[in-house]
C-alpha cells in the first residue's frame, strides 16, 4: 500500500472515540427526558395537554376528529416532540398513522390528516430542544440554551409555514 497504515489505524481509533463523546451526551440526556416524559404521563400532565390541543387538532384532522385514541396518539406526539424528543415520539407517532389508516378508503395513498400530521411531525414547534442542548453542553458551549428564543421562533414559523401551505393545497389548490 503507502505506508499510511499507523494514520489509518489511528483515525479510524480517533473517529470511533469521537463518535463516542458524541454519542454518549445524548443518550443520558434522551433517557433523562424519557423519563420526565413518562412521569408527565402518569401524573396526567400530557393529559392535561392533549385535552388542550383537541379542539384544534379536530379542525387540522377532520378525517380523524372522532377517533378520540387517534387524536390521543397525535397530541402525544406534538408534545413529546415539543420537548425535542423526537426518538421518543417515534412510536406514539407510528401509532397515530396506524390510526389515522382505519379511516383511510385507499391504504395506498396518505389521507388528508396523514399529511396534516407530517407537516405538524416535520416542523412541529419545539419549546425545549434537549438534543441541541445536550450536545452544546457536550462542547463546552459557554451558555448551552441561549438559542432556545431563535429555536422557538424558528420552529413555529415552520410549523404556521406548512399549515398555511397544507391548507391552501388541500381547499385552495
Amino acid at each position: 500500500m503507502t505506508g499510511k497504515s499507523e494514520l489509518l489505524s489511528n483515525t479510524i481509533v480517533s473517529v470511533g472515540s469521537e463518535t463516542l463523546d458524541f454519542v454518549l451526551p445524548l443518550i443520558a440526556v434522551t433517557c433523562f427526558f424519557n423519563g420526565i416524559v413518562e412521569i408527565a404521563f402518569q401524573n396526567g400532565c400530557i393529559a392535561w395537554l392533549e385535552r388542550r390541543m383537541n379542539p384544534l387538532l379536530r379542525f387540522l384532522l377532520p378525517d380523524i376528529k372522532n377517533d378520540q385514541e387517534t387524536l390521543g396518539y397525535v397530541a402525544s406526539n406534538i408534545v413529546i416532540n415539543m420537548f425535542g424528543l423526537g426518538s421518543a415520539a417515534t412510536p406514539v407517532g407510528l401509532k397515530a398513522i396506524k390510526g389515522m389508516q382505519k379511516h383511510n378508503p385507499d391504504p395506498k395513498t396518505a389521507t388528508r390528516s396523514m399529511v396534516t400530521f407530517l407537516v405538524l411531525n416535520t416542523g412541529g414547534v419545539t419549546l425545549f430542544p434537549t438534543s441541541i442542548i445536550a450536545l452544546r453542553v457536550a462542547y463546552a458551549s459557554k451558555d448551552a440554551t441561549s438559542f432556545i428564543p431563535f429555536a422557538i421562533i424558528a420552529t413555529f414559523s415552520a410549523s404556521l409555514i406548512g399549515l398555511l401551505v397544507d391548507r391552501w393545497w388541500n381547499h385552495g389548490h
